[in-house]
């Protein structure tokens, strides 16, 4: 009993038992407050079209809009739509070809191009490729009922035209009708294919989780190490002073950076990734990434102490919702997706996405990842001047009551 009464007077243990239980309510709270409702928003993706037939197209356009399951968007030239949907500004791009109806009329084959970009979430590439179908299927239900309705308006007249008398022609042009009715109920008919092009693709599912596992990975190492180094911090502070401690600190965090990003390269070389980028370029982005982590992991720690950490427990659930890591970022409620703007692991996961299949656009994201270390950097160095001035503040009172 003791030992037990020992163990519990130990801030430790208490923060240990706090920890595990923030652990808990934290993850479930964010996780299924962050992906409830995820399928009632796809109406949040957006849906690229170049449309190249002005009569046949024009109405399956028309179609797609009206059933307003989409972001539609509009493009005059494939090469636009093609570089939009590169940088995942669109989520799919249909094209429409040319004398659609013509083509059908001279039985010729008519394929309805539809590109989905690998560089995506799972979950995006999967929806898109379901819509590709769903909506192919769609647009063959609606030229069929345009094709049938024209044959029943044209070919009994035709034939009744060939009768020798008007009784005769009457007779005819019931049985066509009914004839053409007959047909038409007993066969379907696709006239439009969909081909589905699928750019920046890679083989193997391992590699689709990458993002995921390197986002986590790395923040859990930065967390654990910020950890540490602050009750180191908190050791040295009687033999040295703050800001010395806190260049001090960042100077051991950009060495880690570069030694531990290294070793995520390699074992990502050493398991056969394929990379769109070469070592270098992966090395310094990782190394980046591993950085901002640290920037904010720390100023949470710096802030509390020890129980800062319950902080980066919160930060590594909402990371993981509102990077688009597991469920697109499409799908999320809107304060997930805005608050994703601001973490950095919404930018280390498009940027992994860019590595592995390419696309994206890696200088946006780096000029984002900067900006936040920036920022998280001189938010930590405020906490500093602010502890100096209340150390001095504390030093003056206490030679006052002296």
């Amino acid at each position: 009993m003791n030992v037990l009464k020992s163990f519990f007077k130990q801030k430790e243990t208490l923060l240990g038992i706090a920890a595990a239980v923030a652990f808990q309510l934290i993850f479930v709270i964010v996780w299924l407050t962050g992906y409830d409702g995820v399928y009632d928003r796809t109406d949040q993706f957006s849906i690229g079209i170049v449309n190249d037939d002005q009569m046949l197209g024009e109405e399956i356009v028309t179609q797609i809009k009206d059933k307003d399951l989409f972001q539609i968007t509009e493009f005059e030239e494939l090469h636009e739509a093609k570089q939009e949907l590169d940088e995942r500004d669109v989520n799919m791009l249909i094209h429409l070809p040319d004398n659609m109806m013509e083509q059908l009329q001279n039985n010729e084959t008519v394929s309805i191009d539809y590109f989905i970009n690998q560089s995506a979430p799972t979950l995006t590439k999967q929806m898109m490729e379901t819509t590709a179908n769903t909506l192919n299927s769609q647009v063959n239900q609606q030229v069929r009922e345009m094709m049938d309705a024209q044959i029943a308006e044209n070919i009994p007249p035709m034939m009744a035209a060939e009768a020798p008398d008007e009784e005769m022609a009457a007779v005819t042009e019931e049985i066509a009708g009914q004839v053409v009715d007959l047909v038409q109920e007993n066969t379907q008919v696709n006239p439009l294919n969909a081909t589905i092009e699928k750019t920046n693709n890679k083989e193997g599912f391992a590699i689709t989780m990458v993002p995921l596992l390197i986002v986590l990975a790395s923040y859990i190492s930065a967390m654990l190490i910020s950890q540490y180094l602050q009750m180191t911090n908190e050791r040295l502070t009687e033999n040295h002073g703050r800001f010395s401690l806190f260049f001090g600190r960042q100077v051991i965090n950009i060495l880690l950076a570069i030694g531990i990003s290294l070793l995520t390269v390699c074992l990502m070389y050493l398991f056969h990734i394929e990379l769109d980028y070469s070592f270098m370029a992966l090395w310094g982005f990782q190394a980046i990434l591993l950085f901002s982590f640290l920037a904010i992991s720390q100023l949470f720690v710096m802030l509390f102490g020890n129980p800062g950490m319950i902080f980066n427990i919160a930060l590594t659930a909402t990371q993981l919702v509102s990077s688009g890591a597991i469920v697109p970022r499409e799908l999320l409620p809107s304060f997930y997706y805005e608050l994703g703007n601001l973490l950095p692991a919404t930018y280390g996961v498009n940027s992994y996405l860019s590595l592995i299949y390419g696309g994206g656009n890696l200088g946006s994201d780096l000029k984002h990842l900067t900006m936040i270390i920036v920022v998280l950097l001189g938010l930590a160095l405020a906490v500093q001047i602010l502890f100096s001035v209340w150390d001095r503040f504390k030093a003056q009172k206490s030679l006052m009551n002296h």
